[in-house]
C-alpha cells in the first residue's frame, strides 16, 4: 500500500494514476486546496488532510501499514512565497518533516519526495545543472523546498528525492491537466489560444537566442514513470538516491509560444513586459544520473508535451 500526499493535484494525480495501472494499492491524502476528487478513477481512496495536521497524519498512519510515502503536497509559487514566507514554511517545510517524521514512526520503509529545481537558485553558468550544484535557492519557496530534502534526508535510510525541472503535458485522455490559475507559461499559452487573445513574456532581454529566459520542459507522465521506476529501485535495497527529472533540452519563452502557434493553429499576440524579479535566464538539467541509475530517460519530447496539455484545455473548456 502506497500513501500519496498531494495525489489529487496535477502531477500526484499522474502519479496515482499509473501506480493504480501498475496494480499498486494507493490511498491518496490531500487538503483539495489546489487538488480535485475529480482528477482521482473511482476505486482511488482519498482521505481528506492537512500535512501541518499531525493529528490527520496520524490518522491515515494509524489506519493502514504503507509500504511507502510519496510526499508531493506542498505550495509550489515562488513569486507568492516571497509575501508568504511564514505559510510557505509551515507547509512546504514544517509539513514535509511531519511526513516523514510520522511515516518514519510507523515503520514505513521508503520515502520518495517531490522537489524543484528552485533548490539551486542561479546556474553557476548557462551549462546543464548536475546535481552537485551549489544548493542556493532564491525564494522561500527553494528554501522550503529544500529543507523538506534535508529533513527526509535526516529522517530516513532510503529514500528517493527528485528535483523537478519545468513540469508540463497532460496524460492522453486529456482527463488531467495542469491548473489554469497556473503561472506556467504552457497553461497561460492554452488559454491565451482558446481566448484568442494575447499574452505577456517578461523580459526580451536576456542573453539567449531570442532574449527570451531558457527552461527545461518534461512531460508529467515522464515524472509520474520516474516515480513507478524510484519505487522499484527502493525495493531493490539499492539504496537512497536524488536526482534530476527535466526533459534535457533548453528551449526559450518564445520557442513555446511559437510551437503553441503551430499546434493549435491560433496567432497568439506577444507583449514583452519588464523581467520578472529574481528570473534566471537559463535553466537546463543534467538528467545523466537518472539515466544511468534508474534507466529513466524523458520519452517525450517538446511538442508531446505541448500538444497533449493542449488537448486537455480543449477538452475540458467544451
Amino acid at each position: 500500500m502506497i500513501l500519496v500526499t498531494g495525489g489529487a493535484g496535477y502531477i500526484g494525480s499522474h502519479i496515482v494514476k499509473l501506480l493504480s495501472e501498475s496494480g499498486e494499492q494507493v490511498v491518496v491524502f490531500d487538503n483539495l486546496i489546489a487538488g480535485s476528487p475529480k482528477n482521482l478513477l473511482s476505486g482511488e481512496e482519498l482521505v481528506v488532510g492537512d500535512i501541518r495536521s499531525t493529528d490527520d497524519l496520524n490518522k491515515v498512519f494509524d489506519t493502514t501499514q504503507f509500504e511507502a510515502v510519496i510526499h508531493l503536497a506542498a505550495l509550489v509559487n515562488a513569486a507568492e512565497s516571497v509575501s508568504q514566507a511564514k505559510l510557505y514554511k509551515e507547509v512546504n517545510d514544517l509539513g514535509s518533516r511531519n511526513v516523514w517524521s510520522i511515516a518514519k514512526s510507523h515503520n514505513v520503509p521508503y520515502a520518495l519526495y517531490a522537489n524543484s529545481a528552485a533548490v539551486y537558485g542561479t546556474p553557476v553558468s548557462n551549462d546543464r545543472v548536475k546535481e552537485s550544484h551549489p544548493l542556493r535557492p532564491t525564494s522561500p519557496y527553494g528554501e522550503t523546498k529544500l529543507a523538506g530534502e534535508t529533513s527526509l534526508q535526516e529522517l530516513y535510510d532510503n529514500y528517493v528525492a527528485f528535483r523537478f525541472f519545468n513540469v508540463g503535458g497532460a496524460e492522453s485522455e486529456g482527463r488531467l491537466l495542469q491548473s489554469k490559475d497556473s503561472r506556467a507559461i504552457m497553461p497561460r499559452l492554452y488559454e491565451a489560444a482558446m481566448s484568442h487573445q494575447g499574452i505577456v513574456i517578461s523580459g526580451s532581454d536576456y542573453d539567449t537566442v531570442d532574449g527570451t529566459v531558457v527552461r527545461d520542459f518534461v512531460h508529467v507522465e515522464d515524472i509520474a514513470r520516474a516515480f513507478h521506476i524510484g519505487l522499484s529501485y527502493l525495493r531493490s535495497g539499492k539504496g537512497s538516491l536524488i536526482c534530476n527529472l527535466g526533459g534535457g533540452v533548453p528551449t526559450t519563452m518564445k520557442q513555446v509560444h511559437d510551437l503553441v502557434e503551430e499546434i493549435s493553429g491560433i496567432t497568439i499576440p506577444i507583449t514583452y513586459g519588464p523581467r520578472n524579479p529574481g528570473d534566471i535566464s537559463y535553466s537546463l538539467a543534467d538528467i545523466e544520473l537518472a539515466k544511468n541509475s534508474l534507466n529513466w530517460s524523458p520519452n517525450h519530447d517538446l511538442k508531446s508535451i505541448i500538444r497533449s496539455g493542449y488537448h486537455a484545455y480543449v477538452k475540458n473548456s467544451v
